[in-house]
């Protein structure tokens, strides 16, 4: 059966792997990312003629959350019932939390938690009428464990975390689902941008003691598809008596904190 799901961070990534396997099984999509020309987002240069009919892309700005509602209740699937949402959108910004500003802080809540926030609050209402759906945030194994250089981060993706465990909690009575996966080092556009060369460090598969960091058990790092697996365990009726569960996808970097 058929199923509209929305997506945000759907140019590419995590959320275009998403995405992807969404539509692969039929279902409807509705995209939506900060990228401007939509005709350029990753994920169109990867879907066939089939799978785009099943797409729509919206640009939008996370932070600008009203905005963006307004355009989902004109999409063209909007007569459709909300299904699924995942909030994949999401920024990094380093730097030590002694340097921080009031102004950065207040760009990394909007984003990472804020905006995402209020997005899934008023998927949900849509989808009380239903006594139905479900909703997977991307959250972030730097939640569970302290990170140098990555406070800004780590503390938005906790919030993150906490938020979605609570309104899962007032969902559960009306049949919707609220879950996490927690990714660890994925190979995404995000993870590039700590990298000096076009490979990996070693430190991060290998770990950097200075850092506190103990690197990856498995010894790899993760594709994008493996965390859109995950989500989409929890998105499918094989996770319907799982909620408010964090699932941790990152090698065993966290060692099962």
């Amino acid at each position: 059966m058929s199923h509209l799901f929305i997506i945000t961070g759907a140019a590419q990534g995590i959320g275009a792997a998403i995405a992807e396997k969404l539509l692969a099984q039929g279902h409807m999509v509705i995209g939506i990312d900060l990228h401007p020309e939509t005709d350029e987002w990753e994920i169109m240069q990867k879907l066939d003629a089939s799978k785009r009919s099943n797409f729509e892309a919206i640009s939008g700005d996370i932070q600008h959350t009203s905005a963006l509602i307004e355009k989902l209740k004109h999409a063209k699937f909007a007569h459709y019932p909300i299904y699924g949402l995942v909030n994949a959108a999401g920024i990094l910004q380093m730097g030590s939390l002694l340097d921080s500003t009031r102004e950065q802080w207040l760009h990394n809540l909007d984003t990472n938690f804020l905006g995402p926030a209020q997005l899934s609050q008023w998927v949900a209402q849509q989808m009380l009428a239903h006594k139905a759906g479900t909703i997977v945030s991307i959250g972030s194994n730097a939640a569970l464990v302290p990170r140098l250089g990555m406070g800004l981060y780590a503390t938005t993706k906790a919030v993150v975390s906490h938020y979605f465990k609570n309104l899962a909690l007032e969902l559960a009575p009306h049949g919707i689902r609220c879950n996490l996966v927690l990714p660890g080092s994925t190979l995404t556009q995000m993870q590039r941008q700590l990298w000096s060369d076009a490979q990996p460090p070693a430190s991060i598969i290998q770990g950097n003691l200075e850092q506190y960091r103990t690197g990856i058990p498995l010894q790899r790092i993760a594709e994008p598809e493996d965390i859109a697996d995950a989500v989409l365990f929890l998105l499918s009726d094989q996770a319907k008596h799982i909620t408010m569960h964090e699932l941790v996808v990152d090698g065993g970097a966290t060692l099962g904190v």
